[in-house]
């Protein structure tokens, strides 16, 4: 399911709605892997919010949860350290989007990162 990506330098799978990345593949990163994917699809309403109470607006502008979620696009995340990165997003083409998340459930998000 994972393959090894040279560029990345990570294991990824594209899930479709994600792409899934590991630095090692371990026992139960296949399953950890279709659930994150699911959750996330399930809580992408939550990151908007998240976004939006994080101040994603000082660098994109006013935006509304549907821009939010439609600007996206495929999120990196990483099952390892638990991370969502947005490169290639529509917002604007010059910052990387990234934050935290707790579990596997997408219950809660923190530390907001926006570089560029």
């Amino acid at each position: 399911m994972f393959e090894y990506n040279k560029d990345l330098e990570l294991y990824t799978v594209d899930l479709g709605n994600a792409i899934i990345t590991c630095d090692e593949v371990v026992d139960g990163f296949e399953e950890l892997a279709k659930t994150v994917a699911e959750n996330y699809t399930k809580k992408l309403d939550d990151v908007a919010q998240f976004l939006t109470d994080e101040g994603i607006s000082d660098y994109f502008g006013e935006l509304t949860p549907d821009q939010i979620k439609s600007g996206l696009g495929i999120p990196l995340i990483d099952i390892g350290t638990q991370t969502v990165t947005y490169t290639d997003h529509s917002l604007d083409s010059m910052h990387i989007i990234e934050f935290e998340y707790d579990d596997s459930e997408f219950g809660d998000f923190s530390m907001l990162s926006i570089d560029g």
